[in-house]
């Protein structure tokens, strides 16, 4: 089956009108299966806002009484009160009903109309609090919904998808965009739905005072659909960019923040600030495009509408209405205004709040390219037997580009052994630990734990076995104890606080006046780089994986620690698979076997003693990065 192509906001800001509502049809057919778990409390919150709409009946019932007394002192009794009568046919009512006779037409009935008409303004109220409150509720549950849902989607994506994608943008749709998707869900079916009502029931008391005064008034209304066709498309391109370029921002932000030592150390503050300034600007005059084209809408509709009350006074005039039936209808006529101003702005709206919510679901929809097999199993009690067959594996570069990382690998790696990867930068060292971890799915070959090809494993036990300490160390901002923890949740303290022990994390820990309680703040930026990354090996020890990868692991230690580490390591190994990626001395002297890698391919491997005396790539990397190493070892 074709994949779905995706709409882009430049796409989206080109579709034509019926495209576009195209698009939002299905988008919302989408928001529905959100609404749809809570159907009972947005049905109900909509039922009250069209009780809310229907008081309206009885508010212009109640000006009219008020109208007709006051502006029509005198006359005949019966007749002043059947001009109250409010329906069609059977099925009516009339409000003076509820007052004894001797009421009309005098100040008694004009108090009972004061009275009624704010008591009918608190029944309104009444209704749009509770009708808003839970629509409200509703949406909030949706937006948890999504957020969730676009959390979730971004975790079990696959590392292609991290190494193009953006933080900021990811920032902007989980946060950002779900809130707009929410709101427009909501917001949109209060005007769709009881906006509607709201005029039906104005229209309905109207027509019953004066039909045809009220059709003259709205005869031209439907020319109110011309402005909305003729800005529609300038809206959406508007809104789109104005999307495009928050986003953007946000990416901005994000960068700066994340790299803040970077634009601290190269004193670059103030060209952060005219950067971001810049963005800032431009989205500003975005947002206004897109206001003043909104705007511009609702200043059209108001005028077509008002030629239609023009139409409307030539009649009255013409037709000679009593002054307390034109006052209620052309109040009549003012309430209906607003309503039918939301109305017209609906298309625009939904316009620009689609691409956001497009983007939502087009991250929930993006298929991760790593992905459990439908037969997979758990992988349980792991020796840690790991085997390349012929591995081929390239990084895609682009839509179509690839780079070639490693390619023709066949290795075999025994459980309780030590394995150091070495070789020069780009040699493919780093490419192995991913496929070992099935970040990536090589192109050819296999990649077996125990026998078992990684793809015929569920992720989450294959990685449950796996253990990894890296140079480039990351720190949650959290607390110590919690960033050990990291890396077995049901730890201990007793377990949490040996860990730290052998990884010899409590000798700054006693130092720190919350000890284990400690935050590390954003990145461990709290701690050292030695400190940082004797946490994370805490982490991998506390972890007791059976395969352990050590990329560099040791690199930001002193030589004494690297010691003391290395034999906590050591201690580790047993009956595990190690593999470290080697730029020390100690780590090559120590490996079971050394793997030469150049060009994404296994050049020689053997111990350290034999490679020298066969391997000259080894003899050239070891005089480079080893040799000045040996001499002081030697001197000791």
């Amino acid at each position: 089956m074709p994949k779905k192509k995706k709409v882009s906001r430049k796409d989206f800001a080109n579709l034509s009108n019926k495209e576009a509502m195209a698009l939002a049809g299905q988008t919302y057919r989408k928001l529905y299966a959100y609404m749809k778990p809570y159907r009972w409390r947005f049905i109900g919150g909509q039922f009250l806002g069209i009780l809310a709409g229907l008081t309206n009946v009885l508010l212009i019932q109640g000006m009219k009484i008020i109208f007709d007394v006051v502006l029509q002192q005198g006359g005949d009794v019966e007749e002043k009160a059947e001009s109250f009568k409010l329906g069609f046919g059977k099925v009516s009512f009339n409000p003076t009903d509820w007052f004894p006779p001797e009421w009309i037409g005098s100040y008694q009935l004009v108090i009972a109309a004061c009275i009624l008409v704010p008591m009918v303004f608190l029944l309104r109220g009444g209704f749009t609090y509770l009708a808003n409150y839970m629509l409200m509720w509703v949406g909030n549950r949706i937006l948890l919904d999504l957020r969730n849902d676009t959390y979730q989607a971004l975790l079990r994506q696959s590392m292609s998808f991290y190494s193009t994608s953006r933080v900021g943008q990811m920032v902007q749709t989980v946060f950002n965009q779900s809130r707009v998707a929410q709101q427009n869900l909501v917001t949109l079916s209060q005007d769709i739905i009881q906006r509607p009502v709201s005029i039906l029931a104005i229209l309905a008391a109207l027509i019953h005072m004066n039909p045809w005064f009220t059709f003259y008034s709205l005869v031209v209304f439907p020319l109110c659909i011309l402005p909305v066709v003729y800005i529609g498309k300038k809206v959406r391109k508007a809104g789109a960019q104005e999307e495009q370029e928050a986003g953007m921002m946000m990416v901005q932000m994000t960068e700066c923040f994340q790299g803040i030592r970077v634009v601290k150390s190269h004193a670059r503050e103030d060209f952060e600030m005219k950067r971001f300034q810049a963005s800032n600007l431009k989205t500003n005059k975005l947002i206004m495009r897109y206001q003043k084209a909104l705007e511009l809408v609702g200043m059209l509709v108001e005028f077509v509408a008002s030629l239609g009350v023009g139409v409307g006074l030539f009649y009255a005039w013409k037709t000679h209405i009593d002054s307390g039936t034109f006052m209620t209808l052309v109040g009549g006529l003012t309430q209906i205004y607003p309503h039918t101003k939301a109305l017209s702005r609906i298309q625009l709206v939904t316009q620009k709040t689609i691409v956001a919510t497009s983007n939502v679901f087009a991250v929930m929809d993006e298929e991760p390219e790593v992905q459990d097999a439908p037969d997979a199993v758990e992988l349980r009690n792991a020796t840690g037997h790991i085997s390349f067959k012929d591995v081929d594996f390239s990084y895609k570069t682009g839509k179509s580009g690839q780079r070639a990382a490693v390619n023709g690998i066949n290795l075999e790696m025994q459980p309780g052994k030590f394995y150091a990867l070495v070789g020069p930068t780009g040699a493919g060292k780093s490419t192995l630990f991913s496929l070992i971890q099935r970040f990536y799915d090589v192109d050819a070959g296999s990649v077996q734990i125990d026998g078992i090809d990684v793809r015929q494993l569920t992720q989450t036990s294959l990685r449950d076995h796996i253990g990894v300490v890296s140079q480039d160390t990351f720190l949650f901002h959290d607390t110590i104890r919690e960033n050990i923890r990291y890396g077995r949740l049901d730890a201990t303290e007793a377990e949490i606080i040996e860990a730290a022990h052998r990884a010899h994390v409590d000798d700054f820990v006693q130092e720190k006046k919350d000890g284990y309680d400690t935050v590390v703040g954003d990145g461990g930026g709290n701690l050292s780089g030695g400190q940082k990354q004797r946490v994370t090996i805490a982490r991998a020890i506390l972890r007791n994986a059976p395969i352990l990868l050590l990329d560099e692991a040791t690199s930001a230690l002193d030589t004494e620690t690297e010691r003391i580490i290395q034999d906590a390591i050591n201690n580790l190994s047993e009956g595990k698979t190690v593999i470290a990626i080697a730029h020390r001395l100690s780590t090559i002297l120590e490996a079971d076997q050394i793997i030469v890698m150049e060009n994404g391919r296994v050049h020689s491997a053997g111990t350290h003693q034999e490679l020298l005396e066969t391997s000259p790539l080894y003899q050239k990397l070891y005089h480079l990065q080893f040799k000045d190493m040996v001499e002081p070892a030697a001197a000791v």
